[in-house]
């Protein structure tokens, strides 16, 4: 329940995240926090945007990092799995009803990258480097650290 809580709360938010803050709701007793969006990828082909979140409920938390895609009105990247150090990773590739909800967005969401407690915690001090892995392309995507110092919710 939490993850799909998680789905639709980054849809809210994959569009254009200039800088960080903290969410939370009442009704649903999700409480969290999110990063400033930045640039994970850059390539003459392509550029990805990145933003870290953190929301818990009931006792459950889940981080993870959000993609998306700088349009380029050329095209539009689909990838199925993430690696980090021959570990696939936990990734969940965009739904049907995922996308903008606000009609600007320049972004086109891509997916995300489930986070460990571990690995959230080493990406605070080290950053996070992987790669995303979609039909022939293996794309490398580089986090920051300071992308992982989230606001207390």
């Amino acid at each position: 329940m939490v993850r799909i809580l998680v789905l639709i709360l980054t849809t809210l938010l994959a569009g254009c995240v200039p800088q960080s803050g903290s969410l939370g709701s009442a009704e649903t007793a999700l409480s969290g926090s999110y990063g400033a969006q930045v640039v994970i990828s850059d390539d003459a082909h392509h550029v990805l945007m990145g933003h870290v979140i953190r929301t818990t409920r009931d006792g459950d938390t889940v981080r993870a990092l959000v993609i998306s895609q700088r349009r380029d009105g050329v095209h539009s990247l689909r990838f199925s799995e993430a690696w980090m150090g021959g570990i696939r990773l936990p990734y969940a590739r965009p739904g049907a009803l995922d996308g903008c909800t606000h009609g600007h967005c320049r972004d086109n969401y891509v997916g995300m990258i489930f986070l460990s407690e571990a690995l959230f915690t080493q990406s605070q001090t080290h950053g996070f480097r992987a790669y995303l892995v979609g039909g022939t392309a293996n794309i490398p995507i580089y986090a920051p650290p300071h992308l992982f110092a989230l606001p207390t919710p």
